[in-house]
């Protein structure tokens, strides 16, 4: 039986060169340094990045696991779609939402960013025993996979947070959102723009939960230099930083682990600011999350927990 291919989300946008740190519009230092400096800053906890690979970058610690789910490929990133995203989740230098959080790299994305449902389904059974606390997949194909939804399921039973993009192709009332997000099972995330609105290129449905930053993303380029792309892969290793920290302060505070992700989805409801139709609504799930409200209460150990 064939299985789908699965890649990067089409129509992705690649701006590469150097950029300036100036241009980290999704990143302000008034929400962000505080959070930091009160040691909110993914300390301890595990994010896997299974995409393109990884490249050396002066902004990004080198990976406590790799592997290669590509045959004839090594773990390195010659697309630079995964370097970018894991720039997006832990970067230093105020590039990445939990710069202390260990990385975990899992190719299953080819040097092309291509892949196949056998090595998604593999990479993150591969993150889950490499205890990967968030698994971040900035990824999408056009049909469902049972190993893959089993996977994720898995995921959550062991307390591994399993995030996804929506994909980039645009709302127009109809269900455009990508597997595996669109998977019950999974954390789907839409992109937003700087204007605070929602992508035209991010794909909407039911099953979308929430929305982050996800146009002119400034992270880490092949070059040992910053480049911009736009997509709701940048989106979604956005979310998973954030999830990192969420889950630093649960475990310092002896909180339960989240194992379902119905349990992580009443917390966004919580924590977000309800953006478009009131409620949950096919473009921005639940909304976007309010990190000044939502970092400050995590800094200042008052949340309640669900």
């Amino acid at each position: 039986m064939t299985t789908p291919i699965w890649g990067i989300p089409p129509d992705t946008e690649i701006h590469p060169g150097v950029m300036s740190l100036a241009s980290l519009w999704h990143m302000p230092d008034e929400v962000w340094g505080p959070i930091w400096q009160r040691g909110i800053t993914g300390r301890t906890i595990k994010v896997a990045v299974l995409d393109t690979g990884f490249k050396a970058h002066p902004a990004l610690p080198n990976p406590v696991a790799t592997k290669s789910f590509v045959a004839g490929e090594s773990v390195t990133d010659r697309h630079g779609h995964g370097t970018h995203c894991a720039g997006t989740v832990l970067g230093r230098g105020g590039l990445g939402c939990a710069p202390d959080a260990d990385l975990i790299v899992g190719k299953v994305l080819s040097n092309g960013g291509s892949g196949s449902s056998q090595g998604i389904a593999a990479g993150i059974e591969w993150a889950i025993d490499a205890n990967a606390d968030v698994i971040s997949m900035s990824l999408g194909g056009g049909q469902s996979y049972g190993p893959t939804n089993r996977a994720i399921d898995r995921a959550y039973s062991k307390g591994s947070l399993v995030v996804a993009a929506a994909g980039n192709s645009g709302y127009r009332g109809s269900n455009t959102v990508g597997w595996p997000a669109k998977y019950t099972g999974c954390l789907c995330v839409g992109a937003t723009q700087r204007s605070g609105e929602i992508a035209n290129f991010s794909s909407g449905g039911k099953e979308l939960d929430c929305a982050t930053p996800g146009q002119d993303i400034v992270s880490c380029g092949l070059n040992n230099d910053l480049r911009s792309m736009s997509g709701t892969s940048m989106a979604t290793p956005g979310m998973a930083g954030r999830l990192a920290l969420i889950v630093q302060l649960m475990r310092q505070e002896g909180s339960s682990e989240w194992t379902a992700v119905d349990a992580v989805r009443e917390f966004l409801r919580q924590w977000c600011e309800d953006r478009g139709a009131p409620g949950h609504d096919p473009r921005f799930g639940w909304g976007v999350p309010k990190d000044a409200e939502m970092l400050k209460a995590l800094a200042e150990d008052d949340i309640q927990w669900v």
